[in-house]
């Protein structure tokens, strides 16, 4: 089923969205999949606003823009999309949204698989893809971000062993946020990954989403600076600030193991140069870029 929509007027967002969750329970209730095209300044907002209703969420970069691809489950969409078409044309008057079942996935997970951020609380995870199941809350990492939704792809690309065969024994998260990118870390196999938080109720939201992940046994998260972190990781996740970045450059070096890899993320474009910079005047060598017109994500190799 495809319904393509229409442009329409802006509804206020409120508790309906519980509401609809239980009208919405029938007998022939299944997954519809919502695309819509976006550019950078509405990816943010149209996010966030589905997040309100929708049971999962996937980003993807395109040439001109992304792809946001969110997930329902449902008998009776139609009244989100009207809802979704309201925003779009307030927003921007030009965007439209177009709903489908989603195609069918295999039950077990595999590489290919793409990460799904699923809202919670919610009544419904989805049985496709590799669902990470995240809080809305006040920490940084719900998937909306460019910066966020690059270190994924980073990610999936080092298992993929897009960069060559690499260890991914010893994991580092420094700033871990929500705990995202450590889960996505272990949804994907690895076993040993360290996060590192400085932000109490950061902390106390990653440790509830590594619960409701499953992974409490792959991650451990400490109310620490990753300067005062000792040991050799084969990768280290540094999605932080520009400026952050430079001035811990060296200890994130030292803390590289051989042949290790660095996700740089949170730079601002054209100043990702200088802060990449920094990094490869240390020994280490570009492998891959990822951006749009403002944000920037590299991932960096000790020689």
């Amino acid at each position: 089923m495809r319904i393509a929509s229409s442009e329409i007027q802006m509804e206020k967002i409120s508790v309906e969205a519980q509401q609809d969750s239980l009208s919405y329970k029938s007998l022939d209730m299944q997954w519809y999949e919502i695309d819509v095209n976006l550019p950078l300044p509405l990816l943010g907002t149209t996010y966030n606003f589905l997040w309100l209703y929708v049971n999962g969420l996937k980003v993807e970069k395109t040439k001109n823009g992304f792809i946001l691809e969110a997930y329902l489950f449902s008998s009776f969409p139609h009244k989100l999309l009207k809802r979704l078409n309201n925003f779009l044309h307030i927003m921007a008057k030009s965007y439209h949204a177009n709903y489908s079942p989603p195609v069918a996935y295999p039950a077990s997970l595999s590489l290919t698989d793409d990460f799904i951020i699923v809202p919670i609380p919610t009544s419904y995870i989805p049985t496709f893809g590799c669902p990470i199941l995240i809080q809305r809350g006040k920490a940084f990492g719900t998937g909306n971000h460019p910066c966020t939704i690059y270190c994924l792809q980073a990610l999936k690309d080092i298992f993929r062993e897009k960069f060559g065969k690499v260890q991914t024994k010893q994991i580092l998260d420094a700033g871990t946020g929500t705990g995202i990118l450590a889960i996505a870390a272990a949804k994907l196999g690895a076993k040993d990954i360290t996060g590192v938080e400085i932000n109490y109720e950061s902390i106390m939201e990653a440790q509830e989403n590594l619960r409701l992940n499953k992974v409490t046994k792959e991650i451990r998260i400490l109310p620490c600076s990753v300067t005062e972190i000792k040991g050799k990781f084969n990768l280290i996740f540094a999605n932080l600030y520009g400026f952050l970045l430079k001035e811990i450059a060296s200890f994130l070096v030292q803390q590289l193991a051989p042949k290790g890899l660095i996700i740089l993320g949170g730079m601002f474009v054209p100043d990702d140069d200088v802060v990449i910079s920094t990094f490869t005047q240390q020994d280490l060598k570009e492998c891959a870029r990822y951006q749009d017109e403002v944000w920037s994500v590299t991932v960096l190799q000790s020689r």
